[in-house]
């Protein structure tokens, strides 16, 4: 392993912020040893890479560039034992290797355990724009698992807010069928949003290869879903309206104007539901992803405002 001079990579200055001290030391101490040429036959790739897919036809453009012009940003790796494990860069790796070469320009990070692993890929890969909405999603759920911690934790962990955690998983609702067309790039995470509208599984199938043959745009795509909507919306109130309007008029004037008062607070239709005087159920309405994720936060900036202890809202 020799010493190579320059630095490079949105990645690692998102590493030297990171607020767990252990990552931000081991990224400021490879920041200061500099990029080194490490052999590529100590180099083994990381389990917990969030890539799943690597187009071949890509890696080997991706090697003509850097045989061309040289490698922009050197890859990021993990010393272990001698070895060491890919954070970021197995693109760029595996160029490399199809090009045969013997080594690759890396910023070794040292002592980082393995616990750390996913979580430095993750955000590493996050700054550099460099994984799939799928991929980004699916190591989201991953580290709230194996890390066992919230939302609002993760996200202050990557440097993102929880409500856009919270949209990124969101997309795993979809089926596998749905999640591959993105991994594909076939549809795009603004499309799936649209797709996540429709509750229906064999709608939200036959909505994705439509937009796939038809090429429609994400503004398209959002309408049509809300007209749908709306005609579906319009045929189930003409056979409600009767059956509302029998419950409107019996419903207790208090129970109303607090109804009144909570959608004007949410902004949204609200239904209080009283069966007996002592109990019920209050059911706030949501239209979109996004119109759910700005109720949750609304919900809970009303707890941390009356320090309830009402356990964090997860959904």
């Amino acid at each position: 392993m020799s010493r190579k001079g320059g630095l490079g990579g949105q990645g690692m200055n998102a590493l030297i912020k990171s607020a767990d001290s252990e990552i931000r030391k081991a990224a400021e101490e490879a920041e200061k040893r500099g990029v080194l040429e490490v052999d590529i036959s100590l180099i083994d790739v990381n389990p917990d890479q969030p890539r799943k897919i690597f187009n071949e036809e890509e890696i080997q453009g991706l090697a003509e560039s850097i045989r061309e012009n040289g490698l922009i940003n050197p890859i990021t790796l993990r010393e272990k034992d001698g070895q060491y494990q890919i954070i970021s860069g197995e693109r760029r790796f595996r160029a490399f290797k199809f090009l045969n070469r013997d080594k690759v320009p890396a910023l070794v990070l040292e002592n980082i355990d393995d616990s750390k692993m996913l979580e430095l890929t993750l955000v590493e890969n996050i700054q550099r724009a460099d994984l799939n909405p799928i991929e980004i999603a699916r190591s989201y759920k991953k580290l709230i698992y194996d890390l066992n911690i919230k939302q609002e934790e993760l996200a202050n962990r990557v440097g993102k807010s929880r409500s856009t955690i919270s949209n990124s998983m969101r997309i795993l609702d979809l089926s596998e069928n749905i999640q591959n067309l993105i991994l594909e790039s076939k549809i795009t995470e603004g499309h799936a949003r649209a797709i996540l509208s429709l509750t229906d599984e064999n709608e939200r199938e036959a909505f994705a290869k439509e937009i796939i043959e038809n090429g429609y745009s994400v503004r398209e795509c959002e309408k049509i879903v809300k007209d749908r909507k709306n005609d579906n919306n319009s045929q189930e109130n003409t056979e409600n309206n009767q059956k509302d309007n029998k419950k409107e008029i019996k419903k207790d004037p208090n129970i109303r104007q607090l109804e009144n008062d909570l959608e004007k607070i949410f902004s949204t239709k609200v239904n209080v539901i009283d069966k007996n005087g002592k109990e019920g159920k209050i059911v706030i309405e949501y239209y979109s992803s996004d119109d759910l994720s700005r109720i949750m936060d609304m919900l809970e900036k009303i707890h941390e405002r009356e320090n309830s202890t009402i356990p964090t809202l997860e959904y």
